[in-house]
């Protein structure tokens, strides 16, 4: 069978359609038996600015993007300015033929320093300040610029007056028509997209049928991919992955202030309030529906949940870095009182307001030392979409079993990235309970009395303690006692040392490939799949490498790491923020430095390209850091 392996993008205006486009793809691709990964990228402003998903389709494994791409596909003059770099010899370029005249100085919604950038290329290539100066430098790179009519051929399909609301539809049918993609799996998206809204389904069914007729016509048809055998596969994002674990490990109260990219996963949640296990299939899982609250600020918000968290009830909140900075004084409450409190952060760039819709992975030092003074807290880090499912359920189970707050990482690159996944497996899936009080009116809530430093736990409304935020003794009055501070802080931090001997090593870091390499990669987050698919690249060179991914942070896996680096002959850091935090941690846990950097910083994804680039040119000695710069 002939490999297929296709990287498309498509762009065009924020609010302009771009996720639904993109879905369609996706969706048409998962109905035809393939993998499919994407990664949404957008501006920060509500509407108007250049958005774009990026692609990546595969009859194997799909788990990292690449460029250049094969097919371009634009939906407004930005998208051909924006990525006239992302092309190479062969790319498809789809564009609307109504384009041609537009001029650099006319597109007001790229940012300044973005135009002036690509004004001194065209000047450099001597090629005029409009989209045919970009497409000459395009078929100058061996690019295939394909022009059409979308006003045209959608105004003779549909005749609402409105032609434009559908050309996010029709670039998506013209970019699975050339592909060999049969029509009857975009029909199928169609009205998987659109449910039961006839009105809505049928004209955008018709601007499918034109699309297809249109390239039909023209021979635009570049293969014709045969349809694959797929078992049960969900289409879903890192969001998605987060809210589905949430609601498996027995989530029943979560709370939110709206903050990118954080919010998704609360609206997921809304949306499914109510619970309903099919037949009792699942009759081993808490049962029952979800309450969502969104608060009126991110320091409500980590309050709420700690309250119902008092209740007894498996309670979180979601947020990203200002948010999280607002919550410090309350996770330190947590801390103190013991509660099981769950934060998942969704790490963007920053600081302050930063990117705010963009990637980094500069909160892992925040996230271990948030919150004044000293206190247990496990910090843990999703990798990729099944993993956000797994990591969910873990994180609620590790709160409610160590009674402490789980802070649980994801990025904003893996919370916008679209995966096709296995359906998660849950018939064997055990929702872990806290060591429980027996009821009496008054009993010791912070018992020193225990081997493991986790005390029964009570819960207002069933239990009579106290809760402050000063150093307590044993029932929760508040004290200043030496001897007890001391016990109580021992007590607390004993847990720690609990949960390092119960919690297994591979649920707290992980190595890929063989035991023993000449490159040793270390990772964590999104970047997972972009090393393994970079391993694979390097394997092909005669040069053998493996990974060292870490999933857990506090407590850290320090004798397994220490363990797998002293064994490594070149040690290679791969991070999304530019003072290589992970590398710090490892240095502050085990005392060794690793040198070699591969860093990027700027907000957008980390492609498999652009990595195997730059393990190439650290390999060969030529670099010691390499900066990645890539990204519209």
């Amino acid at each position: 069978m002939e490999n297929v392996d296709l990287s498309i993008v498509i762009g065009g205006p924020q609010g302009g359609g771009i996720d639904t486009a993109s879905n369609m793809i996706s969706k048409a691709f998962a109905y035809s038996g393939y993998n499919v990964i994407s990664v949404r990228e957008f501006h920060s402003n509500i509407k108007g600015r250049h958005s774009y998903v990026h692609l990546r389709v595969k009859n194997s494994q799909v788990r990292s993007l690449k460029y250049p791409v094969d097919i371009l596909v634009a939906l407004d003059p930005d998208t051909i300015f924006e990525h006239h770099e992302d092309i190479s010899k062969g790319t498809r370029v789809l564009y609307d033929s109504d384009f041609e005249t537009s001029e650099l100085s006319q597109a007001r919604m790229i940012m300044r320093d973005t135009s002036r950038r690509i004004k001194e290329m065209l000047e450099a290539g001597g090629h005029p300040l409009n989209i045919k100066g970009v497409l000459e430098y395009m078929r100058a790179k061996g690019a295939v610029p394909i022009p059409v009519s979308f006003g045209n051929v959608v105004s003779a399909a549909v005749s609402d007056g409105t032609p434009t609301r559908y050309f996010n539809t029709f670039g998506a049918a013209v970019t699975l028509a050339v592909l060999g993609i049969e029509k009857n799996y975009v029909e199928k998206v169609i009205r998987s997209v659109f449910g039961n809204k006839e009105k809505v389904i049928a004209p955008n069914i018709k601007v499918v049928d034109a699309a297809y007729d249109y390239c039909s016509k023209n021979n635009l048809r570049l293969k014709t991919l045969a349809d694959l055998e797929m078992g049960k596969k969900m289409l879903l994002t890192g969001n998605d992955g987060s809210a589905i674990g949430k609601v498996i490990g027995g989530l029943r109260f979560q709370t939110y202030y709206p903050i990118t990219p954080a919010s998704d996963e609360s609206t997921i949640l809304e949306e499914h309030e109510d619970i309903k296990w099919i037949d009792g299939e699942n009759s081993n899982l808490i049962t029952g529906g979800v309450t969502v609250v969104q608060a009126e600020d991110e320091i409500s918000a980590v309050n709420m949940a700690s309250g119902a968290a008092m209740t007894g009830t498996r309670s979180a909140t979601a947020t990203s870095g200002p948010g999280f900075s607002l919550m410090a004084e309350a996770i330190s409450f947590a801390g103190m009182d013991e509660i099981p409190l769950v934060v998942t952060l969704y790490q963007r760039g920053g600081p302050s307001t930063g990117l705010p819709t963009r990637n980094g992975q500069s909160d892992l030092l925040f996230a271990l030392h948030t919150g004044h003074g000293e206190f247990p807290r496990m910090v843990i880090s999703s990798g990729d979409v099944q993993e956000c499912i797994a990591d969910s359920i873990r994180a609620l189970n590790y709160a409610q079993r160590y009674q402490l707050p789980v802070i649980h990482l994801i990025d904003k690159n893996l919370a916008n990235t679209t995966e096709l996944i296995d359906a998660p497996d849950i018939k064997d899936l055990k929702i872990e309970g806290p060591v429980k009080s027996d009821g009496k009116d008054s009993f010791s809530r912070f018992t020193l009395d225990t081997k493991d430093g986790i005390s029964p736990i009570g819960y207002f409304g069933k239990d009579i303690f106290w809760l402050t935020g000063d150093e307590h003794d044993e029932k929760g009055h508040v004290t200043e006692d030496t001897w007890m501070r001391d016990r109580q802080m021992e007590k607390r931090f004993h847990k720690i040392e609990t949960a390092e001997k119960e919690i297994p090593v591979s649920d707290m870091a992980l190595l890929f490939g063989p035991s023993s390499a000449d490159v040793t990669f270390m990772t964590w987050g999104s970047q997972k799949g972009v090393m393994l698919d970079v391993i694979e690249n390097l394997k092909s060179k005669g040069i053998k490498a493996n990974l060292l991914y870490i999933k857990m942070f506090d407590p850290f896996p320090s004798k397994y790491v220490s363990e797998v680096l002293n064994k490594a002959k070149t040690v290679i850091g791969v991070e999304s923020n530019m003072t290589a935090q992970a590398c710090k941690v490892i240095k502050m846990n085990t005392g060794i430095s690793i040198e070699n950097l591969i860093l990027k910083y700027n907000g957008r994804h980390v492609t498999e390209d652009e990595v195997f680039d730059a393990a190439l040119r650290i390999i060969k000695k030529k670099e010691k850091v390499v900066v990645l710069e890539n990204g519209a």
